[in-house]
């Protein structure tokens, strides 16, 4: 499927990549002490869902699979400027 020519995958990846910035810049906000009144709101996470960790056991090696999907709002933030840029490049 394309996007005004471009993948729904590359997408994605802008989306992604936005989410990973934003919780970056969440936790180098919460070492400068001049955000510490507002980095509680801007960091607290909520669960969207979780997948818990299950053992897959191949007799040569034993393989621990899990997912968990707690955003937070400087992640929703940089989700959003993903796509911004997506659509502006």
């Amino acid at each position: 499927m394309k996007i005004s020519g471009r993948s729904v995958g590359m997408c994605a990846l802008f989306v992604i990549i936005g989410a990973i910035a934003g919780g970056l810049v969440g936790e180098l906000m919460k070492s400068i002490d001049a955000f510490s009144g507002l980095v509680p709101y801007l960091t607290a996470g909520s669960e969207i869902f979780t997948i818990h960790p299950f053992d897959i056991n191949l007799f040569v090696f034993r393989l621990t699979l899990g997912l968990s999907f707690t955003p937070h709002l400087l992640s929703a933030l940089g989700m959003v400027l993903g796509v911004v840029a997506f659509k502006k490049f």
